[in-house]
């Protein structure tokens, strides 16, 4: 598996677990494809680029931006979830080798974390005229550097 890979299913299972208090929120792998069920948080990773890390070598840094879309009842249960999520952002993602297996069977071994750089929250504005359903939307944008142990 790929570490890019290891990284995005890292964030997902943080996800799971920073809101394990509260099993009636659905955590997706992904943007909602299918029927939305609300309240529901998604991640999804976006661009990967590169910058230069050491003068005179090849060695760069990779960094990485993530999309967190929380979608929810009503305003207070937006604002809720997605400051609990740029508050937990603050300190690393550890990153876990999932060839080893998947929780809740295995307990894979942390590899390193995504340290994360710049973090950005806006609200996502639904106009009832385009939804059968309202629902309130916020995103949390973040960007962040892998580090190995």
């Amino acid at each position: 598996m790929q570490l890019e890979r290891k990284q995005d299913l890292s964030i997902y299972y943080w996800l799971k677990d920073l809101f394990s208090a509260a099993p009636f929120i659905t955590i997706k792998d992904g943007f909602p494809d299918v029927a939305l069920s609300i309240p529901t948080v998604a991640v999804e990773s976006d661009s990967i680029y590169t910058k230069p890390f050491e003068l005179g070598n090849r060695a760069r840094l990779k960094y990485r931006e993530f999309y967190i879309d929380v979608f929810a009842a009503d305003k207070s249960q937006r604002d809720e979830y997605a400051y609990k999520i740029i508050n937990e952002l603050e300190d690393n993602i550890p990153v876990y080798n999932y060839d080893e297996g998947f929780p809740e069977s295995v307990t894979p071994t942390q590899i390193g974390a995504l340290e994360v750089d710049s973090i950005t929250m806006r609200v996502v504005r639904i106009l009832p005229e385009l939804t059968e359903k309202m629902y309130y939307r916020s995103v949390v944008q973040f960007s962040a550097v892998y580090n190995e142990h």
